[in-house]
């Protein structure tokens, strides 16, 4: 068996692990994406073969897509509007506020605007589906995503582990707690995590407010492409700006979903389908990644992440205990 063969059948039987592993009861899957990743990086470095890293690049931006049109079955629009719409103020003014405080410390520490708009907008709205959906309609590079992708997957593994600890020397409440999560920590599965720890007060609060909060990956990513387009004229580095057709997919998926209250469960497969292809196409980014382009992106990415992560975590703080959200 050639060693060409060999590096494709390890990479069909990681990809169809990843599938499987969604599939289980693995205590660890908050961590799994991030292993993907690292894993698609590692296996690259070992079987450098230019033909296969052509057809993982193409694949990984296609699987992408198809996950975040398959999430969309996962959102009933009406009943997270509902809910969300009494906090509808501070969503704007922390998700915009963070937009805008992110590109200023990335223009501050000259990281290139593609790598702070990651950034900024994992931190801004949902972490790694965000910067999912953003990637491909600014056409970021591999290495860009990845470092974006890793950085917000290292600051998720603490915020899992941290942010009940500092809940609990604040004295916050169940529902302070849940919006602090929502608001503070990246992806849902470790808003989650978190809350679970906490209580179940925090846990319906958490978990609604970062749904909601979810829901603005889909004008943010309009304006961010609306942007893009002018800035560059319709052009960027890789060709022209890709319009965000994925996006439209993904509503009407919600849609569907929100209309045909039978298709929840068929919804809900779809769904757990899409976070499976969402891991298969971090192993598929990561396979187009190599170390030396990583260190050249990565020092003071992270320290821009790690910056923002904590002025907001501290301004909600701040906000929570002088009771200016409820």
């Amino acid at each position: 068996m050639t060693r060409l063969v060999f590096s494709r059948i390890i990479i069909a039987i990681i990809i169809i692990g990843l599938i499987g592993i969604n599939y289980t009861n693995f205590p660890y899957k908050a961590f799994v994406p991030g292993c993907a990743l690292i894993l698609g990086i590692t296996l690259a470095e070992i079987y450098q073969d230019p033909s296969t890293k052509h057809y993982t690049k193409i694949w990984s931006t296609k699987t992408l897509g198809y996950a975040i049109i398959l999430l969309g079955f996962g959102f009933n629009l009406n009943n997270i509007l509902k809910v969300g719409f009494a906090g509808l103020g501070y969503t704007v003014v922390s998700i915009g506020g963070t937009l805008i405080l992110g590109m200023l410390i990335g223009k501050l520490l000259g990281n290139q605007g593609k790598i702070s708009t990651l950034i900024s907008s994992g931190t801004a709205i949902c972490g790694g589906s965000a910067i999912a959906a953003i990637s491909p309609i600014i056409r970021s590079s591999h290495e860009e995503t990845a470092v974006a992708m890793g950085t917000v997957f290292l600051l998720n593994a603490f915020g899992l582990l941290l942010f009940p600890i500092i809940g609990h020397q604040l004295g916050l409440s169940g529902q302070q707690f849940g919006l602090l999560a929502a608001l503070a920590i990246h992806d849902t599965s470790s808003v989650v995590g978190s809350c679970m720890a906490y209580g179940h007060n925090s846990l319906v609060v958490g978990t609604t407010v970062k749904l909601v909060r979810a829901l603005w990956i889909i004008p943010v990513s309009l304006i961010i492409a609306i942007i893009y387009a002018k800035i560059n004229h319709g052009e960027t580095a890789h060709g022209k700006t890709k319009k965000p057709w994925f996006i439209l997919w993904f509503i009407l998926a919600s849609l569907t979903v929100t209309l045909f209250p039978a298709l929840h469960t068929v919804g809900a497969h779809f769904k757990h389908f899409g976070e499976s292809l969402f891991m298969v196409a971090l192993f598929l980014i990561g396979y187009n990644v190599s170390f030396a382009n990583l260190k050249i992106v990565g020092a003071r990415v992270l320290f821009q992440a790690v910056l923002l992560w904590g002025i907001v975590s501290t301004l909600v703080v701040a906000a929570l205990k002088f009771n200016l959200l409820h």
